[in-house]
Protein backbone atom coordinates (compact mmCIF):
# COMPACT_ATOMS: atom_id res chain seq x y z
CA UNK A 1 0.00 0.00 0.00
CA UNK A 2 0.94 3.83 -1.10
CA UNK A 3 0.32 6.96 -0.01
CA UNK A 4 0.84 10.11 -2.39
CA UNK A 5 1.58 12.39 0.37
CA UNK A 6 1.55 16.37 -1.64
CA UNK A 7 2.81 19.57 -1.43
CA UNK A 8 2.92 22.66 -3.69
CA UNK A 9 5.35 25.32 -4.69
CA UNK A 10 3.49 28.40 -5.38
CA UNK A 11 0.18 29.67 -6.13
CA UNK A 12 -2.88 28.63 -8.10
CA UNK A 13 -3.75 32.55 -8.80
CA UNK A 14 -3.83 33.34 -12.72
CA UNK A 15 -4.56 37.05 -11.91
CA UNK A 16 -1.22 37.65 -11.74
CA UNK A 17 1.24 35.83 -13.36
CA UNK A 18 4.03 38.15 -14.58
CA UNK A 19 6.40 38.26 -11.90
CA UNK A 20 8.62 35.45 -11.99
CA UNK A 21 7.73 34.13 -7.90
CA UNK A 22 3.82 34.54 -9.80
CA UNK A 23 3.99 32.55 -12.92
CA UNK A 24 5.39 28.92 -11.81
CA UNK A 25 3.42 26.59 -9.80
CA UNK A 26 4.34 23.16 -8.60
CA UNK A 27 3.08 20.16 -7.22
CA UNK A 28 5.38 17.30 -5.69
CA UNK A 29 4.33 14.06 -4.71
CA UNK A 30 5.93 11.28 -2.32
CA UNK A 31 5.05 8.80 -3.04
CA UNK A 32 5.91 6.04 -0.18
CA UNK A 33 4.34 3.02 1.14
CA UNK A 34 2.55 3.36 5.04
CA UNK A 35 5.09 1.32 6.59
CA UNK A 36 7.81 2.91 5.72
CA UNK A 37 6.38 5.99 6.56
CA UNK A 38 5.31 4.69 9.87
CA UNK A 39 8.54 2.29 10.92
CA UNK A 40 11.24 4.60 9.40
CA UNK A 41 10.39 8.28 8.26
CA UNK A 42 8.61 8.75 11.26
CA UNK A 43 10.88 7.70 13.95
CA UNK A 44 13.83 9.40 12.21
CA UNK A 45 11.75 12.78 12.52
CA UNK A 46 10.91 12.59 15.80
CA UNK A 47 14.44 11.90 16.70
CA UNK A 48 15.12 14.18 15.23
CA UNK A 49 13.14 17.10 16.24
CA UNK A 50 14.01 15.95 20.17
CA UNK A 51 17.66 15.56 19.33
CA UNK A 52 18.10 19.44 17.88
CA UNK A 53 14.85 21.07 19.64
CA UNK A 54 14.02 18.83 23.03
CA UNK A 55 10.09 19.43 21.61
CA UNK A 56 7.33 18.24 23.37
CA UNK A 57 5.77 14.82 21.99
CA UNK A 58 2.23 16.34 23.19
CA UNK A 59 3.04 19.58 21.67
CA UNK A 60 5.06 18.04 18.23
CA UNK A 61 6.83 20.38 16.73
CA UNK A 62 6.20 20.36 12.81
CA UNK A 63 9.22 20.72 10.05
CA UNK A 64 8.16 23.54 8.08
CA UNK A 65 10.74 24.93 5.52
CA UNK A 66 9.62 28.47 5.19
CA UNK A 67 9.40 28.56 9.07
CA UNK A 68 12.84 26.72 9.01
CA UNK A 69 14.48 29.30 6.30
CA UNK A 70 13.28 32.17 8.25
CA UNK A 71 14.12 30.14 11.69
CA UNK A 72 10.94 31.43 13.61
CA UNK A 73 9.95 30.03 16.67
CA UNK A 74 11.54 26.78 17.71
CA UNK A 75 14.05 27.12 14.83
CA UNK A 76 15.92 30.19 15.75
CA UNK A 77 17.86 27.40 17.33
CA UNK A 78 19.03 27.35 14.08
CA UNK A 79 20.93 30.36 14.55
CA UNK A 80 23.75 28.09 16.15
CA UNK A 81 25.96 26.78 13.41
CA UNK A 82 26.97 23.38 15.36
CA UNK A 83 22.67 22.98 15.76
CA UNK A 84 21.92 23.75 11.99
CA UNK A 85 25.06 21.27 10.70
CA UNK A 86 23.48 18.63 12.72
CA UNK A 87 20.12 19.47 11.76
CA UNK A 88 21.24 19.57 7.83
CA UNK A 89 22.80 16.02 8.14
CA UNK A 90 19.65 14.28 9.89
CA UNK A 91 17.14 15.98 7.70
CA UNK A 92 19.82 14.79 4.30
CA UNK A 93 20.20 11.32 5.74
CA UNK A 94 16.14 10.62 6.10
CA UNK A 95 15.92 12.03 2.59
CA UNK A 96 18.73 9.63 1.41
CA UNK A 97 18.13 6.56 3.20
CA UNK A 98 14.10 6.10 4.03
CA UNK A 99 12.49 4.46 0.65
CA UNK A 100 10.18 6.55 -1.69
CA UNK A 101 9.98 8.19 -4.86
CA UNK A 102 9.14 11.80 -6.04
CA UNK A 103 7.08 12.70 -8.79
CA UNK A 104 6.85 16.58 -9.77
CA UNK A 105 4.57 18.55 -11.92
CA UNK A 106 5.21 22.02 -13.24
CA UNK A 107 3.14 24.70 -15.29
CA UNK A 108 4.16 28.27 -16.30
CA UNK A 109 0.72 29.95 -16.19
CA UNK A 110 1.57 32.69 -17.82
CA UNK A 111 2.06 30.41 -21.14
CA UNK A 112 -1.03 28.29 -19.83
CA UNK A 113 -3.19 31.20 -20.14
CA UNK A 114 -2.27 31.97 -24.51
CA UNK A 115 -3.76 28.35 -24.67
CA UNK A 116 -7.00 28.56 -25.74
CA UNK A 117 -7.86 24.61 -24.31
CA UNK A 118 -6.76 25.07 -20.96
CA UNK A 119 -8.56 28.56 -20.04
CA UNK A 120 -11.16 27.19 -17.70
CA UNK A 121 -8.66 25.04 -16.29
CA UNK A 122 -7.61 25.83 -12.45
CA UNK A 123 -3.64 25.46 -12.53
CA UNK A 124 -3.21 23.38 -9.35
CA UNK A 125 -6.23 20.81 -10.25
CA UNK A 126 -4.41 20.41 -14.12
CA UNK A 127 -1.26 19.36 -11.93
CA UNK A 128 -3.59 17.43 -9.61
CA UNK A 129 -4.54 15.18 -13.36
CA UNK A 130 -1.02 15.52 -14.12
CA UNK A 131 0.39 13.86 -10.54
CA UNK A 132 -2.57 11.15 -10.56
CA UNK A 133 -2.05 10.12 -13.84
CA UNK A 134 1.46 9.77 -13.34
CA UNK A 135 1.17 8.14 -9.66
CA UNK A 136 -0.60 5.20 -10.81
CA UNK A 137 1.60 4.25 -14.12
CA UNK A 138 4.19 4.30 -10.94
CA UNK A 139 1.55 1.91 -8.95
CA UNK A 140 1.23 -0.26 -11.94
CA UNK A 141 4.68 -0.79 -12.54
CA UNK A 142 5.15 -1.96 -9.39
CA UNK A 143 1.72 -3.85 -8.89
CA UNK A 144 0.22 -1.70 -6.16
CA UNK A 145 -2.61 0.38 -4.51
CA UNK A 146 -2.66 3.56 -3.21
CA UNK A 147 -4.29 6.66 -1.85
CA UNK A 148 -3.50 10.69 -2.18
CA UNK A 149 -2.78 12.88 0.52
CA UNK A 150 -2.67 16.53 0.15
CA UNK A 151 -1.97 18.84 2.73
CA UNK A 152 -5.45 20.47 3.37
CA UNK A 153 -5.98 24.35 2.31
CA UNK A 154 -9.14 25.22 3.85
CA UNK A 155 -12.65 25.55 2.97
CA UNK A 156 -13.28 25.89 -0.82
CA UNK A 157 -10.16 25.06 -2.73
CA UNK A 158 -10.36 21.51 -0.60
CA UNK A 159 -13.36 20.81 -2.02
CA UNK A 160 -12.95 21.91 -5.93
CA UNK A 161 -9.57 19.87 -5.36
CA UNK A 162 -11.88 16.49 -4.26
CA UNK A 163 -14.34 17.49 -7.35
CA UNK A 164 -11.01 18.05 -9.52
CA UNK A 165 -9.98 14.67 -8.22
CA UNK A 166 -13.29 12.43 -8.47
CA UNK A 167 -13.52 13.99 -12.05
CA UNK A 168 -10.32 12.75 -13.48
CA UNK A 169 -10.85 9.83 -11.13
CA UNK A 170 -14.31 8.75 -12.85
CA UNK A 171 -12.93 10.09 -16.65
CA UNK A 172 -9.17 8.72 -16.89
CA UNK A 173 -6.95 10.45 -19.19
CA UNK A 174 -5.55 10.16 -22.59
CA UNK A 175 -3.26 7.63 -21.34
CA UNK A 176 -4.47 6.16 -18.28
CA UNK A 177 -8.14 5.52 -18.18
CA UNK A 178 -10.49 5.16 -15.28
CA UNK A 179 -10.52 1.44 -15.14
CA UNK A 180 -7.02 1.15 -14.22
CA UNK A 181 -7.27 4.11 -12.14
CA UNK A 182 -9.87 2.92 -9.88
CA UNK A 183 -8.09 0.00 -9.94
CA UNK A 184 -4.81 1.41 -8.49
CA UNK A 185 -6.46 3.65 -6.29
CA UNK A 186 -9.78 2.31 -4.95
CA UNK A 187 -10.45 5.78 -2.73
CA UNK A 188 -12.85 8.38 -4.54
CA UNK A 189 -11.60 10.53 -1.53
CA UNK A 190 -8.50 12.78 -0.46
CA UNK A 191 -7.09 12.08 2.62
CA UNK A 192 -6.68 15.93 3.38
CA UNK A 193 -4.10 16.70 6.25
CA UNK A 194 -3.67 19.37 8.23
CA UNK A 195 -0.09 21.23 9.33
CA UNK A 196 -1.28 20.27 12.60
CA UNK A 197 -1.49 16.45 12.14
CA UNK A 198 2.25 16.07 12.38
CA UNK A 199 2.18 13.47 9.16
CA UNK A 200 5.65 12.83 8.74
CA UNK A 201 5.10 12.20 4.34
CA UNK A 202 3.59 15.56 4.13
CA UNK A 203 6.25 17.17 6.23
CA UNK A 204 9.31 15.32 4.18
CA UNK A 205 6.67 16.77 1.12
CA UNK A 206 7.05 19.83 2.57
CA UNK A 207 11.13 19.76 2.38
CA UNK A 208 11.14 17.94 -1.34
CA UNK A 209 8.83 20.67 -3.11
CA UNK A 210 11.16 23.56 -3.24
CA UNK A 211 14.54 22.18 -4.40
CA UNK A 212 12.29 19.69 -7.03
CA UNK A 213 10.35 23.15 -8.04
CA UNK A 214 14.10 24.36 -8.45
CA UNK A 215 15.41 21.09 -9.82
CA UNK A 216 12.81 21.48 -13.02
CA UNK A 217 13.26 25.00 -13.41
CA UNK A 218 16.83 24.60 -13.83
CA UNK A 219 16.03 21.76 -16.39
CA UNK A 220 13.89 23.97 -18.43
CA UNK A 221 16.91 26.30 -18.74
CA UNK A 222 15.75 29.13 -16.55
CA UNK A 223 18.31 30.88 -14.83
CA UNK A 224 17.64 29.71 -10.92
CA UNK A 225 20.16 29.91 -7.78
CA UNK A 226 19.91 26.87 -6.21
CA UNK A 227 21.63 27.07 -2.67
CA UNK A 228 23.99 24.63 -1.05
CA UNK A 229 21.23 22.33 0.65
CA UNK A 230 19.21 22.43 -2.16
CA UNK A 231 22.02 21.49 -4.13
CA UNK A 232 22.46 18.44 -1.95
CA UNK A 233 18.86 17.31 -1.92
CA UNK A 234 18.97 17.77 -5.82
CA UNK A 235 21.50 15.21 -5.75
CA UNK A 236 19.88 12.58 -3.64
CA UNK A 237 16.61 13.27 -6.03
CA UNK A 238 18.62 12.93 -9.47
CA UNK A 239 20.61 10.13 -7.84
CA UNK A 240 17.81 8.08 -6.93
CA UNK A 241 14.67 9.49 -5.82
CA UNK A 242 12.85 10.93 -9.02
CA UNK A 243 10.45 8.26 -10.33
CA UNK A 244 12.17 6.69 -13.26
CA UNK A 245 11.66 4.67 -16.53
CA UNK A 246 13.39 1.16 -16.52
CA UNK A 247 15.93 2.67 -18.78
CA UNK A 248 16.61 5.13 -16.00
CA UNK A 249 14.67 8.20 -18.14
CA UNK A 250 13.33 10.41 -14.81
CA UNK A 251 11.52 13.75 -17.16
CA UNK A 252 8.14 12.24 -18.25
CA UNK A 253 8.21 9.93 -14.98
CA UNK A 254 9.72 11.54 -11.75
CA UNK A 255 9.23 15.25 -13.44
CA UNK A 256 7.21 16.89 -16.02
CA UNK A 257 6.79 20.35 -17.00
CA UNK A 258 4.06 22.16 -19.15
CA UNK A 259 3.56 23.84 -21.91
Amino acid sequence: MYRLYVDEVGTDDVTAVEADNERYLSLTGVAMRTAESRDNLKPRFDALKADIFDHDADDPLILHRKKIVKMNGPFQRLGDAELRGRFDALVLASMAECQYHVISALIDKKAMLRKIAWTNKEPYHYLMEVLVEKYVQFLERHNAIGDVMPEARMGKKDERLQTAYMTVRGSGTYYVPRARMQERIPSSNLKFRYKRDNIAGLQLADLLAHPSHFVIREKMGHAVTIGSFCSQVKGILLESKYDRSGAGRITGYGMKWLP
